[in-house]
């Protein structure tokens, strides 16, 4: 049966004893760091955004809409990279909210989704 359940099931399952392991049990993936650092108005500002334990390729990295980067600055992904930049010269100061999401490439397991709320102080 623990045979018959592991090539019907791909990688979304594996018997091992009593034991089920495969998609389920990968570790999410996380964007990194965990803060932005300051920005200052009329200076170049640059941050890497790493993504860690992805077991697959990074399909996308993006700014939601409703919580956009401060004019001036945009984020920069080049698929499969497991990083992305945020660059650019910020316009105005103030604290901003931005929220990057993103997913990886599925394979016999489906994309993972990421995602986190920034909060970006500009001087």
């Amino acid at each position: 049966m623990a045979g018959l359940v592991a090539v019907l099931s791909g990688c979304n399952a594996v018997m091992l004893g009593n034991v089920v392991t495969g998609c389920a049990m990968r570790p999410a993936p996380v964007l990194m760091p965990e803060e932005l650092p300051v920005a200052r108005a009329g200076e170049p500002y640059e941050v890497r955004l790493d993504v860690i334990n992805a077991s697959t390729p990074i399909s996308k990295l993006l700014v939601a809409p409703s919580q956009p980067l401060p004019d001036g600055l945009e984020l920069l992904h080049v698929r499969p990279e497991t990083h992305g930049v945020i660059r650019g010269v910020p316009i105005r100061p103030g604290r901003y909210e931005v929220r990057v999401y993103g997913n990886t490439f599925g394979t016999q397991c489906t994309g993972q989704d990421l995602e986190r709320l920034y909060r970006l102080e500009v001087r």
